[in-house]
């Protein structure tokens, strides 16, 4: 057994920026950009079934997020909260995957876990296994992290620090450095270095207090740097929990409030037990965490290139990619037009779809679907879609004269995905284009 002062400061500062994440999320009116307004969304495998909230659905679905971080923050009610918001936070994520970042996955993975950990003062000694847990995935998301970075791109070419290191020279003091190719060697090494070492670091009592003045400086750094939101807070926030027992006591009792101090064990009922279910169900959970992400491994080529397998697997900052795709539709009388998919498309849906595969493809069906409601005909849909991955030059990403109505999103290989570094460019296209075109019979 353990005390439950640690998982008592993660909830209250958890609590703290999901409800400043949400109140940011509805103040910029990001709710309208990105919840009500698109015409197509892009759900999740297997939850295309969710319904799309009106405006009234969607605000009731903010105002949960709100009302559970509250609950959560005031404690009587705190696994109720955890519950509330992670079903409104989580639903809304799933509404688009054009939406999708890390932190959000990792948000929805520590509410998730909050609805069962005991963190209140109803229970002052836990399971050990508790705390081990909720330590256990900040440390797998730091290693997976250091592991990504363990690629050609990053190490060898200081790919994507190279191009955006440079944003930033004028920056005060540093920013002349920030142009130098140098600086970006050492920042995507340390970087690398950083998220490997910091599992190790947390875990030892002796290296801790003076590596987590490194990571708060970390953290701080990338948040100035890069456009990451309230990420490097949240890291900053729940590492905390890797600190002794007497440090969380230590804080909470210098605050004048008796409900926010840590309680004292007075009899065995202040002692969470937990049956044998209950422990298992948290080794299978993890163990989940520590698989999934290795499920790219399945898959041929460059998974920065097709993404397979690339969501949900802690690659933060790894790559910088854009592109730009035409699409163009052909009747059953083989009468070929573009179709103007940015009328249908939010500026960030557009820029997410133009170099993501799978949106690729649920872009061609939503506009097959738009023109035989529009037309009632049928039309096949081709999609010349070029894109560019860590500053290499832009190239032909899918194949062009696929009917991509034809194909499925689903967990095989993307086999229409051309592979990267491949030597179609924009002038052999054109020199190729209509014989590739005859020989897929378009």
């Amino acid at each position: 057994m353990t005390s439950v002062a640690p998982l008592m400061t993660l909830r209250r500062m958890f609590a703290v920026l999901v409800l400043f994440s949400t109140t940011r999320f509805v103040w910029n009116g990001w709710v309208e950009t990105q919840v009500l307004e698109p015409i197509w969304t892009f759900p999740f495998d297997g939850f295309e079934w969710l319904p799309r909230p009106s405006a009234a659905g969607a605000w009731a679905l903010f105002s949960g997020m709100i009302f559970g971080g509250l609950m959560l923050l005031a404690g009587r009610t705190a696994k109720i909260g955890a519950a509330l918001f992670f079903v409104c936070f989580t639903y809304v994520e799933l509404l688009d995957k054009s939406n999708y970042l890390n932190h959000y996955y990792f948000v929805s993975l520590v509410a998730f876990m909050l609805c069962w950990l005991p963190t209140t003062s109803k229970t002052p000694q836990v399971p050990r296994l508790a705390v081990t847990s909720i330590r256990f995935l900040l440390a797998l998301v730091y290693f997976y992290a250091g592991l990504a970075k363990i690629n050609p791109d990053w190490l060898f070419k200081a790919q994507p620090l190279a191009m955006w290191l440079p944003q930033h020279s004028s920056f005060p003091v540093l920013g002349p450095l920030f142009a130098t190719r140098e600086v970006a060697f050492v920042f995507s090494w340390a970087g690398a270095a950083f998220d490997l070492f910091a599992p190790f670091a947390l875990f030892s009592d002796r290296i801790r207090p003076f590596f987590y003045p490194v990571l708060v400086t970390f953290h701080v750094l990338t948040w100035i740097l890069f456009p990451i939101g309230v990420f490097p807070w949240v890291m900053i926030a729940t590492t905390t929990v890797f600190f002794k027992d007497e440090w969380h006591a230590k804080i909470w009792g210098r605050l004048p409030w008796s409900a926010c101090h840590v309680p004292v064990v007075n009899s065995e009922n202040d002692v969470a037990t937990w049956s044998t279910c209950q422990v298992a169900f948290v080794w299978l959970f993890l163990g989940i965490q520590m698989v999934f992400p290795w499920r790219t491994l399945a898959y041929d080529g460059s998974m920065y290139w097709h993404e397979s397998g690339y969501r949900f697997g802690w690659r933060v900052m790894l790559m910088e990619k854009a592109g730009w795709a035409t699409y163009y539709i052909q009747n059953e009388r083989g009468e070929e037009r573009e179709f103007p998919v940015g009328d249908f498309l939010t500026p960030n849906q557009e820029k997410m779809m133009a170099t993501q595969p799978d949106l690729i493809l649920a872009t061609a069906r939503h506009i097959q679907e738009i023109w035989n409601d529009a037309k009632g005909e049928y039309v096949r849909v081709r999609a010349e879609v070029w894109a560019t991955l860590n500053g290499r030059r832009s190239q032909l990403m899918i194949d062009p004269f696929v009917d991509l109505t034809t194909l499925e999103n689903d967990w095989g290989q993307r086999t229409y995905v051309l592979p990267l570094d491949s030597v179609i460019r924009p002038r052999q296209y054109e020199a190729l284009k209509d014989s590739l075109r005859d020989a897929r019979g378009w």
